[in-house]
């Protein structure tokens, strides 16, 4: 089988990569984005071609065309967005896609308004779905008029990755905050109710509104751990009925340990940084998401939600994090024939793109959000 990775996250993308590759997939590659390029080097792509995408409608157009005939002369089966703008990309363009079957996926419409902050915030209080409560700051005067209590969370309404996220801890540091000149600091800005608690993580697949698989886990020292939660799967399904969800996603969950409650935070509507740790533990939303793009019957034995009646610790996949890991003692070494099946150990017999990603750190270059371009293409 032939893939295309629409990419425009290179950490992503290499995930994807290394996840197919665990299933005798050739994978193929068009970044979409200025970035490292590093997943070009991994030893799971098949060929990697760049096509950079502007703000014109044409250049859609004209990516649209290469994508087609990328597929058509490459005999690619299933393209698979990478990244938001990848995903929302494809979104847009999908009926002009001929060739090949396209990862499930929602509207472009739809990614935008989950992606969006302030957008996704009010769908979650008009369906009653917990969250902190949320204030949009447009103006500086706003700012005396903000009924919530210090600490607050100050957020940007569309960057990713924790760009501009900071805790506040009075209203004086609130105006030093956005008298800041930073682009993360303009308004219009999100102002949060803090959580006291813990992050979680709630992962899934969902085809026209029914949820299809599911994980849900959280960081602790060296392992993700995986555990059931009858609260934040009934979350799952009301939300995924509720906007009609397609697609892979991930949210962004609060434990407040003051209430012993969990409120959603937000919502990324496409392949998550850390979803190999759920195909670690034997949820692969990729071939599960591949089948249903080709129209075909999930099988009975592919696992599609927590089974695990105790939380359950699966290591790190990226490859800096389990060789520390592996040095400290803190993993288990599999048996040998055990190695081509293990995520994490194919992610460290996969090097270069992880040696280049750190020397284009080492060199400062830094690339913009890929989310900024949401808005100019919607």
């Amino acid at each position: 089988m032939n893939v295309l990775i629409v990419s425009s996250s290179d950490g992503i993308t290499l995930s994807l990569l290394r996840c197919l590759g665990l299933l005798n997939i050739r994978s193929h590659v068009i970044s979409i984005w200025k970035s490292s390029d590093s997943s070009r080097f991994s030893r799971f792509c098949k060929s990697y071609i760049s096509s950079i995408i502007s703000e014109s409608s044409q250049d859609t157009e004209e990516i649209a065309d290469i994508i087609n005939n990328y597929c058509n002369k490459q005999k690619i089966d299933i393209i698979i967005p990478s990244g938001l703008l990848g995903t929302f990309l494809i979104a847009l363009i999908k009926e002009n896609l001929r060739y090949s079957s396209i990862f499930p996926l929602n509207s472009a419409e739809k990614i935008y308004n989950l992606n969006n902050k302030w957008h996704f915030y009010q769908m979650l209080k008009q369906h009653n779905i917990p969250t902190p409560e949320t204030v949009l700051i447009e103006t500086k005067e706003q700012i005396e008029l903000l009924n919530l209590n210090f600490p607050v969370i100050v957020k940007p309404l569309d960057q990713g990755n924790g760009d501009g996220v900071k805790k506040i801890d009075s209203i004086e540091d609130l105006h030093s905050h956005i008298s800041n000149e930073n682009y993360l600091n303009n308004l219009p800005l999100l102002v949060q109710e803090y959580i006291h608690g813990y992050d979680i993580l709630l992962n899934i697949l969902a085809e026209n509104g029914k949820l299809i698989a599911w994980t849900i886990n959280r960081r602790v020292p060296y392992f993700f751990e995986f555990f059931k939660d009858e609260k934040i799967l009934e979350i799952a399904h009301k939300i995924v009925c509720s906007c009609n969800y397609s697609g892979v996603a991930n949210f962004d969950i609060r434990f407040d340990e003051k209430t012993n409650s969990v409120k959603v935070i937000e919502c990324n509507p496409r392949f998550w940084a850390s979803f190999g740790a759920s195909v670690s533990y034997g949820i692969d939303f990729v071939n599960l998401g591949m089948l249903l793009a080709q129209g075909n019957k999930l099988p009975d034995n592919l696992k599609k939600e927590l089974t695990c009646k105790e939380p359950e610790k699966i290591p790190y996949p990226s490859p800096s994090q389990f060789i520390k890991g592996l040095l400290l003692g803190k993993y288990p070494f599999p048996e040998i024939n055990k190695i081509s099946s293990d995520l994490s150990w194919q992610s460290i017999l996969d090097p270069l793109p992880n040696i280049y990603e750190k020397i284009w750190n080492r060199l400062g270059i830094v690339n913009t959000y890929d989310g900024v371009m949401l808005n100019k293409l919607l």
